[in-house]
């Protein structure tokens, strides 16, 4: 579900008719760019979704209890919070694939942050070793975040040209770099650091 709709951004306008289909077309894609200038600055998606992810080995941090070496008993995931995890298989090039079981007395553990715990075991340690099918982000859409999207897509919509400046006559008048459309204010970017990707 995307952050907000075309008829919430013609509310926010204050557009007095229903959008005609062009016009709804074109508010959809004003609120998908916003978004994905959002997820620019966060490094994900904050709509709700579920992911398959093949991950690489996590940080060598831990030693090895009996052997030289590294490993580690935290896995990182891309996005979060973390609502669900379906599946959790180690990828193995020579054996059968290793389908893990979750629960503290099994194989690991999630959390909401994003972060799988292996119990009395380690992570592999070589690349594109763990694939993970799980659900996250935010359902409903954030409100601060949900206000950037539709202000930015306003923006844009009251100034399709993007222009700086414009004059008619003995009337001018100029934007500010926010007017512009889609850019963040500084203050936008320390609201949006909440939602920040942890890897």
């Amino acid at each position: 579900m995307a952050a907000a709709t075309a008829n919430e951004l013609r509310l926010f306008l204050r557009h007095p008719a229903a959008f005609t289909a062009d016009e709804t077309a074109q508010a959809e894609l004003l609120i998908s760019l916003a978004e994905g200038e959002i997820e620019d600055v966060t490094g994900q998606s904050l709509e709700l979704a579920t992911d398959t992810v093949v991950l690489d080995s996590p940080t060598r941090q831990d030693p090895w209890p009996h052997a030289p070496g590294t490993g580690s008993h935290k896995l990182i995931l891309p996005r979060w919070p973390v609502t669900a995890v379906a599946s959790v298989t180690i990828l193995n090039d020579d054996e059968d694939d290793e389908v893990l079981v979750v629960g503290k007395d099994h194989d690991y553990t999630w959390s909401p942050d994003g972060t799988l715990t292996r119990v009395n075991s380690w992570w592999p340690t070589w690349d594109q070793s763990v694939q993970v099918v799980y659900t996250a982000g935010h359902s409903p859409y954030p409100v601060g975040a949900k206000r950037i999207v539709l202000r930015m897509a306003a923006a844009a919509w009251g100034n399709p040209m993007l222009l700086a400046s414009e004059s008619l006559g003995d009337h001018s008048r100029s934007f500010s770099a926010e007017a512009l459309g889609m850019s963040l204010s500084d203050k936008d970017k320390k609201l949006l650091g909440l939602y920040r990707a942890r890897t």
